[in-house]
């Protein structure tokens, strides 16, 4: 049933609505724009991709699409901010299906020699310190424990910017980070150097504020 009068107050509300329902998107590329509290990681907006060359031909490119993040944050004192992220290894995607025996690389990899899920079921990634450098660009150093060792690790991070959600009157805010590791260092070294030691770890991930 047609109800303009319900259409013209939503119309109203929209016109007079405060400047917290601006458009969404990124409204600002400053730290300190970003609103102090609580972070939670928008799984469906978060990727984490590992590279690593393979044979000397070629750079090997697979994902990880089951991680969680969240992280504190005052504008006053950003260096301050504790960051855990939690990977799940089991979540490694090759985008290959299986091959001609039916076997899927995925398993491989996740199996024994590689990654073995079954014994080390996560990835952690605590931070230790943060060097807000120029405010956009910066490094956050923290332990990195993987396949049963902890290393630390330092990751430099791009802040991308604080804005809006799709939802009215929510935070989003957005990061890229990359490292690189020797996976020898973490006791999963088979076919180095054949098939690359040094791993690239590329991060896109996006937060909500609780």
């Amino acid at each position: 049933m047609f109800r303009p009068f319900a259409y013209v107050a939503l119309a109203a509300a929209l016109l007079t609505a405060p400047a917290a329902l601006a458009a969404p998107g990124v409204s600002s590329v400053k730290p300190a724009d970003l609103p102090a509290g609580h972070y939670v990681l928008d799984n469906k907006h978060a990727v984490l991709t590992a590279k690593l060359k393979h044979m000397g031909y070629s750079y090997y490119t697979l994902r990880f699409t089951r991680l969680d993040a969240d992280f504190h944050y005052d504008p006053k004192s950003p260096e301050a901010s504790k960051i855990n992220v939690t990977i799940d290894p089991a979540s490694l995607d090759t985008a290959t299906g299986a091959d001609a025996f039916g076997l899927k690389f995925d398993k491989e990899l996740t199996g024994d020699g590689w990654l073995e899920v079954a014994k080390y079921p996560t990835i952690t990634f605590v931070s230790t310190s943060i060097d807000v450098g120029d405010g956009q660009h910066g490094s956050v150093t923290g332990d990195l424990t993987f396949h049963g060792v902890t290393k630390p690790v330092v990751l430099d991070v791009t802040f991308n910017g604080v804005g809006s959600g799709m939802i009215p009157l929510t935070t989003r805010t957005g990061f890229s980070a990359m490292t690189s590791i020797k996976r020898s260092e973490f006791g999963v070294g088979k076919y180095a150097p054949l098939i690359g030691d040094e791993v690239t770890l590329n991060i896109e991930v996006e937060f909500e504020k609780k």
